[in-house]
């Protein structure tokens, strides 16, 4: 008698136990689902040069993180110091920022929800495929690996500058989203570059970027970058498989201009 009693007990308390944990898990199922954060990894198949990942539409739970504080702030410090990279013409320390595998990509935004290609020469065959209301668009920049980048970022320059010119690259708004597990992150930005030319006339162009983060043995860098320009540009500096020339050309004191 007290044997069967003490498995109906015991069976009581297996239901009981496992009714609360099926009630727990559903209840985080449910949380997770309403809450909309999105579960780790963040992101893959990023660095990849050979494709574009159009923008979709983005709950504030995917651009934003609401936890992670210090990564945020790690990478919005590692973005600056890209930027800084950038005025100053600083191409080492501009590619030191991404993975050894990094991939620098230049878009164009057609404004409405697309990016294609952009900057760098129009190639053969696109000249009749490449026009938006504002001239033609390049064929795409696309840079690949650290000499790439820092080939590129150099414009020229034998040295790099110790001040940012009269050019300035200013984000008004930044969103970092890290993952749950805190490996991977996605930043959004939209940017303003103030200039005045050498004679005083001034000028404003606009543009956004987007990247993917990844933490590393040396903190936080950029595994693919893309530059999404609002206006159309054609240049001779890059093309969809790097710099041209391929290999870097210095040329002291002057500043590459399109």
């Amino acid at each position: 008698m007290l044997k069967r009693l003490w498995f109906a007990f015991a069976l009581l308390v297996s239901v009981a136990f496992i009714s609360a944990a099926v009630a727990t898990m559903t209840t985080q199922m449910i949380q997770a689902k309403t809450s909309g954060k999105t579960s780790a990894p963040l992101w893959v198949g990023h660095p990849d040069g050979s494709k574009i990942e159009q923008p979709t539409v983005l709950s504030r739970h995917e651009l934003e993180s609401e936890d992670h504080a210090a990564d945020v702030v790690a990478i919005e410090q590692v973005w600056n110091l890209y930027m800084w990279a950038t005025d100053t013409d600083n191409g080492p320390l501009a590619a030191s920022i991404f993975t050894p595998d990094g991939v620098f990509q230049h878009l164009y935004n057609d404004g409405h929800g697309h990016f294609l290609p952009d900057f760098g020469i129009v190639a053969p065959g696109d000249e009749t495929k490449n026009m938006t209301p504002e001239g033609m668009h390049g064929s795409g920049c696309v840079l690949r690996g650290r000499d790439e980048i820092s080939q590129y970022k150099r414009t020229g320059q034998t040295n790099p500058l110790p001040w940012p010119g009269h050019g300035h690259h200013e984000m008004p708004n930044t969103m970092v989203k890290v993952s749950d597990d805190g490996l991977t992150a996605i930043m959004t930005t939209p940017s303003i570059q103030p200039n005045t030319a050498d004679d005083g006339v001034g000028h404003l162009n606009t543009n956004g970027y987007r990247a993917w983060f990844k933490k590393t043995a040396e903190g936080w860098e950029m595994a693919e970058l893309y530059d999404v320009l609002d206006h159309p540009s054609v240049t001779r500096i890059c093309d969809a498989n790097g710099n041209i020339p391929k290999t870097f050309t210095p040329v002291a004191n002057q500043r590459y201009k399109p």
